[in-house]
């Protein structure tokens, strides 16, 4: 369908794909590829494979970022010092910035051959390519020009500040680079405002993450029960910790995959509202969870059931199993026990698999306020 229109159109289209979909889209026939050949030649050049690049967590008021890379053959690149170049800046630096993207070409390059031995960036730009007299002074690599070429594998962003953020995010979509597996670590619960969320719908960079991990140190969830009903993560592996309120959002997330692995709140409101929930795919776990009533309370699967068949739906108990567990480090001795309800909804047939771990005997449920939950 595109190859009926005219070359200005599709050059203008082209513009928004990765250098990686360019050539795709060159190879399909000889037209398209004199069109990329002619316009956009650099898509055609040689791509970079980079396993895995990470962004570590930067302290706030940092002004200085370093990026950090692991090449196919395992090759660790130490840190990269890169920039952000927006407007006149990126225009008066572009040989500049050339010249130094050029250098890390090469180094690219030297880090895929076999027979070369592991040499971190740094001391390749100054041995090899002079780039400064010692390490500490390498010149800063502009983000737009890195990753032009590259095919990443896995990304890892690991951030504390809305500012650092936008700033990483921001320049990698000024480049042409491809992003196969995109794992974001948002490390404090003060990162997001309700304009950032706003931002991150309509972000290029944002429509496909595939794990978001929110380590939550306080005793609220920010912005994440917004983000749990956007399409766009539908996809997306969400990890949460440390959750003590508003855990019964999580329920009407649109997620097929999630995983809390901490965190407190009543086991009957959380049952209710999955009970209230749009029916969808989900693989869920919800792990080491306490039974918070106004304090920690113990359980029965009885009131559980309970409230399953007040909803109305059609259900049964297709699984009771017990396993013995070790309770602490000094070896004593207890039971899990564990129930699978089967709910049978006019959408889709699912299951509540809800265990009770570490209780003395099978009938000792005043201990007990702990409880993890799956769905699936």
């Amino acid at each position: 369908m595109l190859n009926s229109f005219p070359a200005e159109l599709i050059m203008m289209s082209v513009g928004y794909l990765t250098f990686e979909e360019t050539e795709t889209l060159a190879w399909t026939n000889k037209r398209m590829m004199n069109i990329v050949r002619r316009n956009l030649p650099q898509a055609l050049e040689p791509k970079i494979e980079i396993k895995k690049l990470k962004f570590p967590e930067v302290p706030r008021r940092e002004t200085q970022f370093d990026l950090f890379i692991k090449w196919p053959r395992g090759v660790k690149s130490g840190p990269i010092p890169f920039c952000i170049r927006k407007g006149k800046k990126k225009r008066q630096m572009a040989d500049y910035d050339a010249q130094n993207y050029a250098a890390f070409i090469q180094y690219a390059r030297y880090c895929a051959a076999p027979s070369n031995a592991q040499m971190e960036w740094r001391k390749y730009a100054v041995k090899t390519f002079y780039l400064a007299r010692r390490q500490e002074c390498v010149p800063s690599l502009p983000l737009h020009l890195l990753f032009s070429r590259a095919i990443v594998h896995h990304f890892d962003f690991v951030f504390c500040d809305s500012d650092c953020f936008w700033t990483v995010i921001n320049g990698l979509e000024q480049t042409r680079g491809s992003f196969k597996d995109k794992r974001l670590v948002c490390s404090d619960r003060e990162v997001f405002s309700f304009e950032d969320l706003d931002q991150i719908k309509i972000s290029p960079f944002m429509q496909r993450v595939d794990k978001f991990e929110w380590v939550l140190n306080y005793d609220d969830i920010p912005m994440v029960d917004y983000l749990f009903t956007s399409p766009q993560f539908r996809h997306t592996n969400w990890v949460l910790s440390n959750i003590n309120y508003g855990l019964e959002e999580v329920p009407f997330a649109t997620s097929e995959k999630l995983t809390v692995d901490t965190g407190s709140l009543p086991l009957i409101d959380l049952v209710e509202s999955f009970m209230r929930a749009p029916v969808h795919k989900r693989e869920w776990t919800l792990e080491e969870l306490d039974n918070n009533v106004r304090g920690y309370k113990p359980w029965s699967f009885k009131e559980v059931e309970d409230e399953i068949r007040k909803s109305g739906v059609h259900y049964e108990c297709v699984e009771t199993t017990y396993r013995s567990v070790s309770r602490n480090s000094e070896g004593s001795s207890g039971i899990e026990v564990s129930k699978t309800f089967r709910i049978f909804s006019p959408e889709l047939t699912w299951n509540i698999k809800l265990s009770r771990p570490n209780v003395r005997t099978l009938d000792d449920i005043e201990e007990c306020s702990g409880f993890n939950l799956y769905i699936f």
